[in-house]
């Protein structure tokens, strides 16, 4: 911007005198002293033009606007009120002749009060909005720089600690096998032992007689000789029988170790560590047309693309015994726990490592669970007809409901219970174990359920369809595809997508909120073999899925 000293007076300069100019003429566009701008003021010709400081005149040099024409270097003098543009006297016939005379108006007549004009309000408002705008887009992508480098720790961490994980796991199985080696080393090392002191002592009694046999030869009689070689002859056939009956018992031994199949995998398949996703999403638009002034927000998550979701392995363990779980859950402290409704007819615990912990003794043959806290869980018993309230740390069932049928699938939603139970339909229980609806469906092939705060999802093996109900058991929607045949497990993920077993068709399907698009996520070649149910932790993002018999996999949701 130009100092206060740089501005001369126009007509002082024009007579070679060199003056500061006081004022500033916004028509002629030049500086004035005090003397001349009293001649300017009495002239007619220029007494309407307006003056103003030349310190206020600094302040708005460098905003640019051009007063003559840019086609014609005309003076901008005229107006177009059609076109809405400030024209000069060339650009009437030009570009005008075929707008109405009353729309040519004088550019000080269309300039009069322009200060108060809708036209600049709205300008302010635009810049502001806009200021404001890029404002709040700065602080978004300082947050979102910031929350990178978050990740990025977070991500470190998390490799460092499943290094560390694995290292221990590792030290442990090195550590389990080794004394596995020891152990099955001392005991054929003590079978040798025992077969090697016998024939060892063998072998000095047949030293011994084949002695006393030369000795006989040299210097007993012929009488002597003969008995003694019938009598030794016999003694030492028994010995070689003897002998012979022993040596056939013995067995030769030759260690060998196999690999569990998964470090095969971890050797020949794991080419990388894991993988860095970056999750794109687009910033608020903050920057829109500028007659929109608001724009209903969207709802986050729940229009999520399915083809966007992958799964990234996380642990893949067996069951002890190796059987088909029918129900799981990953509670809030991490630890997994199966129902082993076709094995044991027991609960087992696992550590989130796939280590054992131990199996609950229960009263009956479990089908399904969930999680009321980290101490109380609540188990389905088909064959007993009853669901039971069980706190795990006592061991202790502390309340049980009687279903009059058999029960089969549980969900939990905002601590209400939805379970199936065979010619009721689904009941509705709060946590105090008070039934509070039924919703009437055909429940006879229908045993897995999940639920949402306003929907029920559950599948039917006889039609080979998955379901979507709200809480009056009216169908919101209905999916069936050759890709789910026989479906069994069901859960749902944060954003209500649904994720099926397809148990005869051995896949793993999404399904989209609304029920109108899928995809497979895994398949046979993915270790699917006889799978059958599968859960979901909506707060970790963990899916934990029974890949087979006495098999199960557990994956980060991404």
């Amino acid at each position: 911007m130009a100092s206060y000293s740089t501005t001369p007076c126009g007509p002082c300069t024009y007579e070679g005198i060199t003056k500061q100019a006081k004022k500033w003429c916004t028509s002629c566009e030049e500086g004035f002293c005090e003397d001349c701008e009293q001649s300017h003021k009495s002239l007619k010709l220029t007494r309407d033009h307006k003056m103003i400081a030349i310190e206020n005149y600094l302040k708005i040099q460098d905003v640019s606007v051009n007063l003559n024409c840019m086609t014609h270097g005309k003076k901008l003098d005229l107006y177009c009120k059609y076109h809405g543009v400030a024209v000069c006297a060339v650009c009437v016939p030009a570009a005008h002749k075929t707008c109405r005379a009353d729309d040519i108006i004088s550019i000080d007549d269309a300039a009069k009060n322009a200060k108060y004009s809708t036209a600049l309000t709205d300008l302010e408002e635009t810049i502001s909005r806009t200021l404001d705008n890029l404002r709040q887009s700065i602080l978004d992508r300082t947050k979102t720089s910031t929350n990178i480098d978050t990740d990025t720790k977070i991500m470190k961490n998390r490799i460092l600690e499943t290094r560390l994980k694995l290292n221990k796991h590792l030290d442990a199985l090195e550590e389990n096998i080794l004394q596995e080696l020891r152990t099955k080393h001392d005991k054929c090392k003590s079978k040798y032992s025992e077969t090697l002191k016998c024939l060892k002592k063998t072998e000095h009694e047949f030293a011994i007689c084949k002695e006393q046999t030369q000795q006989m030869k040299l210097f007993a009689s012929d009488l002597q000789v003969f008995l003694g070689t019938c009598q030794m002859n016999e003694t030492t056939m028994e010995k070689i029988k003897s002998l012979k009956a022993e040596t056939c018992k013995d067995k030769s031994y030759a260690m060998d170790m196999k690999l569990h199949p998964v470090f095969y995998s971890l050797l020949n398949d794991v080419e990388h560590f894991g993988e860095i996703h970056i999750t794109e999403n687009n910033f608020d638009q903050h920057f829109k047309e500028e007659k929109i002034k608001q724009a209903q927000k969207p709802i986050r998550g729940l229009s999520q693309n399915i083809g966007d979701i992958n799964l990234e392995i996380k642990l893949d363990f067996l069951t002890k015994p190796q059987t088909l779980i029918t129900g799981c859950l990953i509670s809030s402290s991490g630890r997994i726990l199966l129902a082993d409704f076709f094995g044991t007819g027991n609960l087992m615990e696992y550590e989130d490592t796939g280590k054992y912990v131990r199996t609950i003794q229960i009263s009956s043959k479990p089908f399904d669970l969930i999680e009321i806290d980290t101490d109380h869980i609540v188990v389905t018993y088909p064959e007993a007809k009853k669901m039971e309230f069980m706190n795990l740390k006592g061991n202790n069932v502390e309340r049980k409901i009687e279903c009059r049928n058999k029960c089969y699938g549980i969900s939990l939603h905002n601590r209400t219970i939805f379970t199936l139970v065979r010619d009721r339909g689904i009941l509705i229980i709060d946590i105090t174990g008070t039934i509070l609806e039924t919703i009437n469906i055909i429940t006879s092939s229908v045993y897995f359920i999940t639920a949402t705060e306003d929907k029920i999802y559950y599948t039917d093996e006889k039609k080979n369809t998955v379901n979507c109900c709200n809480f009056k058991g009216k169908l919101v929607w209905s999916f069936s595809d050759k890709s789910i045949f026989w479906p069994t497990g069901i859960t749902v993920d944060k954003n209500h997508n649904v994720y099926v077993v397809g148990n005869k068709t051995k896949k793993l399907v999404l399904i989209q909120n609304d029920g109108k698009k899928s995809k497979v996520i895994f398949n046979a070649k993915n270790g699917l073999f006889r799978p059958l149910t599968v859960c979901y932790n909506k707060n970790k993002n963990l899916l934990l899925l029974n890949l087979e018999s006495g098999r199960m996999a557990m994956y980060h949701v991404t």
